[in-house]
């Protein structure tokens, strides 16, 4: 049995001569590490990933081959956990940054939703450059990822925005594999609930700020309002009220607070934006 594992806390860093506060969070941490390495290409692991004894040659042997690809991330991310999740919790658990692709991938659009996460991410110098400046110079963005005891995220997702911006490309890899740690608080369903608003608040604000529009979330399907347009004679409204109805009332009680809390998620990010 390995050591309890807990939810990461804040670490203060410096980001700078030419920023004299402390800032706190992954992006800035981040940050610090671009600053601070000097190769041409830049690994991310974080403390709870146990790497492949292969790792590390794959990625050089896959950066070589690949020169188009400015960002690339493991196809493997298996959990070890502390405690197993409850059974009913398990179709959430991918949010702990858990994958396992049956095959490589890479593209140069980060619109295609598969891109490299930060467990065991390598990013080539230029790209970490171009990133490391625009995150500086844009508060916005740097409300991507964790800060404090927030549970956004996404700032990964950014790094492949700006490599194929850049002109390069990002992918995942079947021959990139990690263990990633996972104790027994980040799989309550409290915790869960907390990531999955965090994701969907994320989510959000990268499409923004990447001039894609974010939709306001559908008010909760209601028998009432069906009824309403039945009287009003809004035929197609009322049917399409009465399907959302049905497929709210199949889900249990869990997907439904899921659910409840990505809405939440959405409004935090309007809020957000427009104040």
């Amino acid at each position: 049995m390995r050591a309890t594992l807990g939810p990461p806390g804040p670490v203060p860093i410096w980001t700078g001569a030419a920023d004299p506060k402390r800032k706190w969070g992954l992006t800035m941490a981040r940050l610090r590490g671009i600053q601070e390495a000097k190769a041409e290409l830049i690994l991310f692991v974080d403390d709870d990933n146990e790497l492949a004894p292969d790792y590390l040659n794959n990625l050089v042997q896959i950066a070589a081959k690949h020169s188009m690809l400015g960002v690339i991330g493991a196809g493997r991310i298996i959990p070890e956990f502390e405690e197993s999740p409850d059974p009913r919790l398990l179709p959430y658990t991918p949010m702990l940054a858990l994958r396992e692709v049956a095959e490589s991938y890479w593209s140069n659009d980060p619109k295609d939703g598969t891109l490299p996460w930060g467990a065991g991410m390598a990013v080539r110098r230029e790209v970490a450059d171009r990133y490391h400046a625009m995150i500086l110079a844009d508060p916005e963005k740097q409300r991507l990822d964790r800060a404090g005891n927030t549970l956004n995220s996404c700032g990964d997702d950014e790094f492949s925005w700006v490599a194929c911006e850049m002109g390069f490309g990002k992918g995942i890899f079947t021959e990139l594999s990690l263990v990633h740690l996972i104790g027994r608080s980040r799989v309550q369903k409290e915790y869960l609930l907390r990531l999955a608003e965090g994701h969907a608040f994320s989510r959000s604000l990268l499409a923004h700020l990447h001039g894609r529009k974010v939709h306001t979330p559908m008010p909760v399907p209601s028998l009432g309002r069906m009824l309403g347009k039945l009287v009003k004679l809004r035929m197609s409204e009322a049917f399409h009220e009465g399907s959302r109805w049905l497929n709210a009332r199949s889900l249990n009680s869990i997907d439904l607070e899921f659910d409840g809390v990505k809405r939440a998620g959405i409004h935090r990010f309007l809020r957000t934006i427009h104040g």
